[in-house]
């Protein structure tokens, strides 16, 4: 555990990318300073937010009804770590404990964090990784005043890109399971198909 650091939630906000992306940013705990944002989707952005906001729903949402089966199944939900960031795309692992045994799961930090916070566990970011991709105070500002900030990941403008080169790049992210960046192009798609 001495490579890696927790961390806490700061806020979710909606994004100006697109109707459906939301900004998770996150911060050290032992660090405050260092912090940094995660683009994800509605869906995720709610879940996150029911558990923050205390929001009873009527019917369990998809995490909840995933709690429900970790916990029929004697898995322990043991910690949340945030391992990797590549070519805009962050990776997680959820370390469950079942009899005893170590298990890992790759998931997406959004659905990951989702669950975590249902079980009260922590969430981890490797040391290294975080002052890699941390924001520099400046830009902090920058993003306060402006959240379609993200980090390394580009925004696709209309003007910029013809509709086919959008349809290709969704159909690329898609197949590489990077919903985040798929959302955002499909509301660019949107965007100019309404444009037409």
């Amino acid at each position: 555990m001495n490579d890696y650091l927790k961390l806490s939630i700061v806020s979710v906000s909606p994004s100006s990318v697109g109707a459906s992306s939301f900004i998770l940013l996150l911060q050290s705990e032992e660090f405050p300073n260092l912090r940094f944002p995660i683009v994800i989707g509605n869906q995720e952005a709610q879940a996150i937010s029911v558990y923050l906001e205390q929001i009873q729903t009527s019917r369990p949402l998809t995490h909840d009804l995933f709690i429900q089966v970790i916990e029929k199944s004697n898995l322990d939900l043991n910690r949340v770590l945030i391992t990797d960031f590549k070519e805009g795309i962050f990776y997680a692992k959820i370390e469950f404990f079942q009899d005893g045994v170590l298990i890992e799961l790759d998931a997406r930090p959004s659905d990951s964090i989702a669950l975590a916070l249902r079980v009260q566990k922590n969430i981890y970011i490797k040391e290294s990784l975080l002052k890699s991709i941390c924001i520099p105070d400046e830009e902090e500002e920058e993003m306060e005043e402006d959240l379609s900030f993200s980090v390394d990941i580009p925004v696709y403008q209309p003007r910029n890109i013809s509709l086919a080169d959008l349809e290709d790049l969704l159909q690329k992210a898609l197949l590489e399971e990077n919903y985040e960046e798929a959302a955002r192009l499909r509301d660019q798609i949107e965007v100019l198909n309404n444009q037409k």
